[in-house]
């Protein structure tokens, strides 16, 4: 007889390890790995109720093999490579951990925020490479510029979102968003956001920072249009999903000086292709899909992971259910 709750994952992994330091005592758990023959895989799911999944893919062919299943917990805040309304129709919910990574994202972006403005990266290379201030400094106030008091955009407004709002209180933003969602009065007095339309805020923003799921809906949501109506000194700040952004626009209007600059976290292709011509690009900082990989967004995740299953287990309301937008 198989385990009831299952973390699906590569035997070996750093996360599947932290999962085996852990894992509560009361459920009745345990690891399947891809790896595994076809058969043995099956055989292992058969009896689960929730599968708690790092980030590889279940499909729906394996959930209708799963009778007993209730819930399929995503580690990640995405989940664009599940079926949602498939899986939905089989009677099984789909949860992602965006509440538990959303602070180490925010904590990314801000710190993109501060890489592209203060030319961190080339300052880091100056002082490897004996030149100094050289390749960070440039023009007679060296162009590094300061986030506080700055206009920053969020679109998006969800946990990720919420996060960001929260650190630039710090910095004493204004802070403007966009969201499909309504959103309290309170909220926004809370975070001290005022909403405004789409083109309001690439208009007035020196910072646009995108926190969106990725689904039809919003692949290409940043594109030629959007790019050439943002201030030409302002930056683009991506950490959700590559394919939010057209990339082949991003660098048109990059190269045309439509905008200053850009830190991505996340790129159309990943890894990102070394002959990309976002690699050769001063104004463009790049990291490798890493805002949410801290140690304690994993330990989050895993608890919340964790605790969710617990409640598929005893018929409770499941937390964080995805919303689909599309």
């Amino acid at each position: 007889m198989g385990h009831s709750v299952i973390y699906y994952g590569e035997h070996d992994g750093a996360r599947t390890v932290r999962a085996l330091e852990l894992a509560p005592d009361d459920l009745n758990w345990g690891v399947v790995s891809p790896e595994m023959p076809e058969s043995e895989r099956a055989e292992a799911l058969a009896d689960a109720v929730a599968v708690i999944t790092n980030g590889l893919s279940i499909t729906t062919d394996m959930l209708s093999k799963m009778p007993k299943m209730k819930l399929l917990q995503v580690m990640s805040a995405g989940f664009d490579s599940l079926d949602v309304p498939s899986i939905r129709e089989m009677g099984i919910e789909v949860c992602n951990n965006s509440p538990a990574i959303a602070r180490s994202v925010a904590e990314h972006t801000i710190g993109m925020m501060m890489m592209v403005y203060k030319r961190l990266p080339q300052g880091v290379d100056g002082v490897k490479a004996g030149t100094w201030q050289k390749p960070a400094k440039s023009g007679e106030f060296g162009k590094v510029y300061e986030v506080s008091g700055r206009t920053v955009g969020i679109i998006g407004l969800g946990n990720i979102g919420t996060w960001v709002a929260k650190m630039l209180k710090g910095f004493e933003t204004t802070t403007l968003y966009t969201d499909v969602r309504e959103f309290s009065t309170e909220k926004e007095l809370e975070l001290n956001v005022t909403r405004v339309s789409m083109d309001e805020l690439l208009d007035r923003s020196d910072i646009v920072t995108v926190h969106v799921p990725l689904s039809s809906s919003t692949t290409g949501l940043m594109g030629r249009r959007e790019f050439a109506a943002m201030k030409s000194d302002a930056i683009f700040i991506n950490t959700c999903r590559g394919p939010v952004q057209n990339e082949a626009d991003l660098v048109d209007a990059l190269n045309a000086g439509e905008i200053m600059g850009a830190g991505l976290d996340v790129t159309e292709v990943e890894p990102t292709p070394l002959d990309s011509p976002l690699m050769d690009m001063d104004n463009v900082v790049l990291t490798p899909h890493l805002a949410g990989s801290s140690q304690e967004r994993v330990d989050r995740a895993l608890e919340f992971s964790f605790e969710n299953a617990r409640r598929a287990l005893n018929g409770q309301e499941l937390q964080n259910p995805v919303q689909v937008l599309d």
